[in-house]
């Protein structure tokens, strides 16, 4: 597939489309993603993107994202077009209310011009409140929409978007029932996208990439795209205990940006060897080189785990009044594949919890690879299939 012309962040509307695009329809179809703000959102999509690429070599996609930073790291790679939305999330204060209404309606119109100009075969929606403006303005002009929603609990703007979409993909069955039952119909249960690649990464090259030695077990400690601060400081405090098993594991830490200070010093004070990064670019090295990962609960990273069958110890984000990740993790948990550990925000707190369930299986092999076997037995890989199946026509 050639690659698209990028829409700059500062164009508002969608007023011209790429050269590339102009009369193009039919035999060419054009596809709008819709989303974005966390790699949650955006990396589903791409899952889908590229096995409807791979259906219709001629579609071509454009990414409507938010104008988070996030998403401009995350996409510019890629070989799709795409247009930042000044859309933000729903403020939790009335003081914000006035700035969220400005930017929904700037992003309303955008969205409008979008379908009219492009004329999409069809819109899928990623979740989260970028998804919103363009899934409405293509429900009130006819244009076939999709819903992706692979948490176990819906967030606010995929209920919103459910009675706007024609189909809506879950990853679990039990997501069916938190929404209306007049849309029961269109909840599709196919599982959560996720890159054909990430369960083909090597592991001789991982450990080449990540300066890990072939000589010891890899933990692989995470928080997501953006990091999880609770994780850090968990790990920097159970740092000297880890020295214990320095003989035998050694581990690779993904802080998030500006979230790593002073774990570097606290790996090597406690003669581990480590490897520790802001930002992991390629996922699908780190679970290949991973024996055990410590993460939070995101729908995405459970799904991963799944279907690269690597163990975890999850740490549910703690702010979600429906407890989201927690639910998100359940089904590894009932299945054997995971562990689940209440984050307590305290990081003495969480060094005390993870002290009684991650440390023993550090010296326990027999139950890391019970866990590695009934992680695969819960992965659903076709999913991406599934979606860009529907959005062909299938």
């Amino acid at each position: 597939m050639p690659q698209i012309q990028k829409i700059p962040p500062e164009n508002q509307r969608f007023k011209l489309r790429p050269p590339e695009m102009a009369g193009q329809a039919g035999n060419n179809p054009i596809f709008i993603f819709a989303g974005g703000g966390t790699g949650g959102h955006i990396y589903p999509g791409l899952a889908v993107a590229e096995e409807l690429v791979k259906l219709l070599p001629s579609a071509r996609i454009v990414f409507a994202c938010s104008n988070r930073q996030i998403d401009r790291n995350i996409l510019y790679a890629q070989p799709f077009a795409i247009v930042s939305q000044p859309v933000r999330p729903l403020p939790r204060s009335i003081g914000g209310l006035a700035g969220f209404l400005k930017a929904w309606m700037a992003s309303m119109r955008q969205g409008r011009a979008m379908i009219i100009d492009l004329k999409p075969a069809a819109v899928l929606g990623l979740g989260g409140f970028a998804a919103g403006p363009v899934v409405r303005q293509a429900h009130k002009r006819g244009v076939r929409a999709g819903l992706l929603n692979p948490d176990a609990i819906p967030g606010r703007a995929n209920k919103y978007l459910a009675w706007r979409s024609d189909a809506i993909f879950t990853q679990f069955e039990s997501t069916a029932g938190e929404f209306s039952a007049k849309v029961s119909g269109r909840i599709h249960c196919v599982g959560c996208p996720i890159r054909p690649g990430l369960i083909r990464g090597d592991k001789q090259e991982a450990l080449r990439h990540f300066n890990l030695r072939p000589d010891r077990k890899t933990l692989l400690a995470f928080g997501a795209s953006l990091g999880a601060e609770s994780i850090n400081g968990a790990m920097q405090r159970l740092a000297g205990e880890l020295a214990a098993h320095a003989g035998i594991w050694q581990v690779l830490h993904f802080s998030g940006a500006g979230k790593g200070g002073g774990l570097t010093e606290a790996y090597s004070a406690a003669g581990l060897h480590a490897m520790v990064a802001e930002y992991c670019s390629r996922m699908e090295l780190a679970y290949a080189a991973a024996d055990l990962t410590l993460c939070r609960g995101g729908a995405v990273t459970v799904a991963e785990l799944a279907a690269t069958g690597v163990p975890a110890v999850i740490l549910p984000y703690p702010y979600h009044k429906d407890r989201q990740q927690w639910h998100n993790s359940r089904q590894l948990a009932e299945a054997g594949a995971a562990l689940i550990v209440d984050d307590l925000i305290e990081p003495a707190a969480n060094a005390q919890s993870l002290r009684a369930k991650l440390l023993p299986l550090l010296a326990d092999s027999q139950a890391l690879q019970r866990m590695r076997q009934s992680a695969k037995s819960v992965a659903k890989p076709d999913a991406a299939a599934s979606v860009a199946a529907w959005l062909a026509g299938g």
